[in-house]
């Protein structure tokens, strides 16, 4: 049997919990989250020989342990907190503390059937962080563009102020992820094959090679129920429901929205689809889900061939 951590994360500690067939009852270690009770976990961890660890994903903050995690070579699982609380309440555990969140981690992580651990390396990681700081910066300035259609006088200013502050950040922000692709072969050669499908930009590709870094790894259908863009059917008995798209990483769904559009106006094959989708009464909102899932699957397949022929090369 395999020896599994699970860590509760939070902006001040660390909460984890160890599950090992040689004791009965599991460990229990609280650290700060700072780097030295990073190395305080994971010396703890070494010492009892952890082979997997488990942590929901927090917005961000998971990611300074979970890099130390894989470089410590223990596999890592990073689950979506809304699984994980249903499994707690599945399994009757209804209280909610820092210790216990790290019990129902390794417990989930002990029980259920997770898929392949991804490596992500230090680089994958500073390209998400990048990646996430780009759509932060623009949600905020969509956010202050909206404010100040209204606004007249020394308020207008103010946003014009700002709105500028902002784009100079997207920029530089752009600047870094230039400059990271540059020095980075690998990455580099990946956001070129994306941008080979019409309708996928540069800023696009960056995107999904940060966000979705399984693309090429996993087949067509683990990677569509990833995205949230598998159909879930909603039938029982004699009721039977419309299909709908429920979950997955929703910052990387909303960037296939528009290379959607785009490759409906300029591929004919996503042409075609779409508009047989909308002869056949799908509403336009469906059929260009089913052309963003479409679009999803061709470029997971791209990039599969782009791994297979990189295997057969070395």
């Amino acid at each position: 049997m395999e020896v599994i951590l699970g860590v509760d994360v939070s902006s001040q500690s660390l909460d984890a919990c160890l599950q090992s067939p040689k004791h009965v009852k599991p460990m229990f270690k609280k650290v700060a989250y700072t780097t030295e009770g990073c190395k305080k976990l994971l010396t703890w961890a070494a010492r009892h020989k952890v082979t997997r660890c488990a942590m929901e994903a927090t917005g961000g903050y998971e990611l300074l342990i979970a890099q130390r995690v894989m470089q410590a070579g223990i596999k890592l699982y990073i689950a979506n907190p809304n699984r994980i609380r249903h499994f707690a309440k599945g399994d009757g555990i209804l209280a909610k503390t820092d210790k216990v969140d790290a019990f129902v981690i390794a417990e989930f992580a002990r029980k259920s059937n997770l898929p392949a651990a991804f490596e992500a390396s230090p680089v994958q990681i500073e390209l998400k962080q990048l990646i996430t700081r780009r759509i932060e910066l623009k949600k905020s300035l969509q956010a202050e563009k909206c404010r100040m259609r209204l606004t007249t006088g020394a308020i207008l200013q103010s946003h014009e102020n700002l709105i500028a502050a902002i784009n100079n950040e997207v920029e530089q922000i752009n600047r870094f992820i230039d400059a990271l692709e540059t020095q980075n072969p690998d990455i580099a050669q990946k956001i070129r094959i994306l941008c080979q499908q019409k309708g996928v930009g540069k800023a696009t590709a960056q995107a999904l090679v940060a966000l979705v870094p399984e693309l090429g790894r996993i087949d067509r259908r683990k990677i569509a129920s990833l995205i949230g863009l598998a159909p879930i059917a909603n039938e029982s008995g004699k009721m039977k429901g419309k299909r709908f798209i429920s979950g997955g990483r929703f910052e990387a769904r909303r960037c296939l929205y528009m290379p959607a559009w785009v490759a409906t106006q300029y591929d004919p094959e996503f042409e075609s689809f779409y508009q047989r989708l909308v002869d056949n009464g799908k509403t336009p909102k469906v059929a260009i889900t089913a052309v963003m899932r479409k679009l999803l699957v061709r470029l997971n397949a791209m990039m599969r061939n782009h791994f297979m022929q990189s295997s057969k090369n070395t």
